[in-house]
């Protein structure tokens, strides 16, 4: 039984004509006008409820109906509005999703701020720093697609987590909370994604001094956390670099934070700490020379080639972990196959954070060798100066060491632009007397061995990193090697290939971010030659396009007017270094 609504009270011949009924008693007028009987009204009961036990049996027993037939599904698939039209995402959501995959997991080369995930967990806590990991990916992805209505909201975003920032800074306890400082860090990574000439070094300063005063207001109690150890080795890095750059002092607080730091770090991991030491005793030491606390020439070339030798003792003792591996480049007729490298040959890290640290120390014992360079041309200039063939030594070894660091730097860019483990076999050369020549390469117990050329190859033009037809280019180039090359390849005594594999670019954009100092301290050093300068242009170039990182591009336009040195130039304003 099932209630099938209000009934009519209507005859039956009035209900099935549809005709209006009086009800009248014993026949209804409609009834005695037709002149016909009249055949009542139903019982009350019969109104509301009806019984429909028949019916069901029935409509049960009925054979299923066929289902519609591929063509009328096709058709109505076609005529369909395509499901990724009706799709829409809100563009903080893109925005966030952007910083997500290319900075803090990193695909296959690691993440650069990883630290940021355990931050990320509850959001709903932390609006300051949802509003700038979103305006730090809208930036990216208006300067990758070129729209000025996503850089506008990106904007709009950094104008809200600026003030947020500001508010949490005043507030004794959201001061020292992670999330704020993450968010200052992202803040100055805003500035890195939107500058657009060299304005933008002094609004990255001042994000980094107040980084600087956040972090030493924060005290030791942050480096207890994971995601604050993270943060805070992030930006020492960076403060050290914007200090550099001021030739300004390092304060004794980051002194003893670096200190401090080390004991709640993972013992592989305590080299880190070891470099940034170093790094901020060459800040003091830079910051010595421009006040004119230290002017003897001798005393300049004891004290660098002491902080050199500092430096150089904590990377030839590095841990395993630490090592890179040296990929020889295929020769043909003399001339590597591969033109997206400079040289013969490339490095292989076990992620980003490891050839960050490499690179951090070879600019910075780049930038020891340009002073020690100006040191030893002040003291042979300096009447009566004595032990002229000594001091010719040093200056011969010292133009060899920083070649190599240069040349170390750009063996680097593959492996920041997306060339893995995967590409890392070894390429049996044609060339066997090329085949004797070998970059530095950390061993297994983290060492350096080897001879090493300090003449790269030029090439007149840098290659597309990321395009699709450099893609196809490799893929050629693997096919036609395909018959030179043996079916074995082997990397390590663990590792074998079956065959040679195509390499593959999986591009984040923290491999580009990390990589714009380095390239430009190299190139800006007396020990890049044009050749090298333009190809380390090209580098920038396509950091900044493919990755939407615009400090690259500014950075290369610095390069292309003619920058040569920011500092320790001549007194007459030119490079005291040749560049043959």
């Amino acid at each position: 039984m099932v209630y099938c609504g209000k009934p009519s009270p209507a005859c039956g011949r009035c209900r099935t004509r549809r005709l209006k009924c009086d009800q009248g008693s014993p026949s209804c007028t409609q009834c005695m006008r037709a002149q016909v009987d009249c055949p009542g009204y139903r019982d009350p009961l019969d109104w509301s409820f009806r019984d429909q036990s028949e019916d069901i049996i029935r409509k049960s027993q009925q054979p299923t109906r066929k289902k519609r037939t591929t063509t009328s599904i096709s058709t109505s698939v076609q005529n369909r509005t395509p499901l990724r039209n009706s799709l829409v995402y809100p563009v903080q959501e893109l925005g966030k999703a952007h910083v997500f995959v290319n900075y803090m997991s990193g695909g296959p080369c690691g993440g650069h701020m990883s630290y940021l995930l355990p931050l990320m967990k509850d959001t709903r806590n932390s609006p300051v720093l949802t509003t700038a990991l979103t305006a730090v990916g809208l930036a990216a992805l208006s300067n990758i697609r070129l729209s000025p209505r996503m850089m506008f909201q990106a904007r709009k975003e950094y104008t809200t987590a600026l003030s947020q920032t500001n508010d949490a800074l005043r507030d004794p306890v959201l001061s020292k909370r992670d999330d704020t400082l993450a968010a200052v860090v992202l803040l100055g990574m805003f500035e890195v994604m939107t500058c657009s000439d060299d304005s933008f070094i002094d609004r990255w300063i001042k994000h980094m001094d107040g980084a600087k005063n956040l972090i030493e207001h924060r005290g030791s109690e942050q480096l207890t956390r994971q995601e604050g150890l993270g943060l805070f080795t992030n930006l020492r890095a960076q403060i050290s670099i914007s200090q550099i750059y001021q030739e300004k002092y390092s304060s004794p607080t980051m002194t003893q934070l670096t200190q401090d730091a080390k004991q709640y770090r993972d013992p592989d991991d305590r080299m880190v700490d070891e470099v940034s030491r170093v790094v901020i005793q060459l800040t003091n030491f830079c910051a010595a020379l421009k006040d004119g606390s230290i002017t003897q020439p001798s005393e300049i070339i004891r004290r660098t080639l002491n902080l050199d030798a500092d430096l150089m003792s904590i990377l030839l003792t590095a841990p395993p972990s630490w090592g890179y591996k040296t990929v020889k480049v295929p020769l043909v007729d003399g001339e590597p196959v591969i033109r997206t490298v400079w040289g013969d040959s490339y490095h292989v890290y076990r992620n980003l954070s490891v050839s960050s640290v490499w690179n951090n120390a070879r600019a910075a014992r780049l930038l020891m060798h340009e002073m020690l360079l100006d040191a030893v041309k002040l003291l042979e200039n300096s009447p009566g100066s004595s032990s002229l063939h000594q001091q010719q030594i040093i200056a011969s070894q010292s133009r060899q060491i920083a070649h190599q660091l240069v040349d170390d730097i750009c063996a680097s860019v593959p492996f920041h632009l997306g060339m893995g483990m995967e590409d890392t076999y070894d390429w049996p050369s044609s060339n066997q007397s090329a085949a004797g020549e070998s970059y530095p390469v950390a061993s297994e117990q983290g060492n350096s061995h080897g001879s090493f050329s300090t003449t790269p190859l030029p090439w007149p033009s840098m290659p597309a990193f990321t395009s699709a037809e450099r893609s196809s280019s490799l893929e050629t180039d693997a096919a036609y090697l395909g018959a030179f090359l043996p079916n074995t390849n082997t990397m390590n005594s663990e590792t074998h290939y079956p065959s040679p594999l195509s390499p593959s670019f999986e591009v984040s954009g923290a491999g580009g971010v990390t990589l714009v100092w380095p390239l430009l301290i190299a190139a800006n050093s007396g020990f890049a030659s044009p050749q090298l300068r333009k190809w380390i242009i090209g580098c920038l170039e396509k950091i900044g396009h493919s990755m939407g990182i615009n400090q690259a591009l500014a950075t290369a336009q610095l390069l292309r007017d003619g920058m040569d040195s920011r500092a320790w130039m001549s007194p007459d304003g030119t490079p005291i270094h040749d560049t043959t």
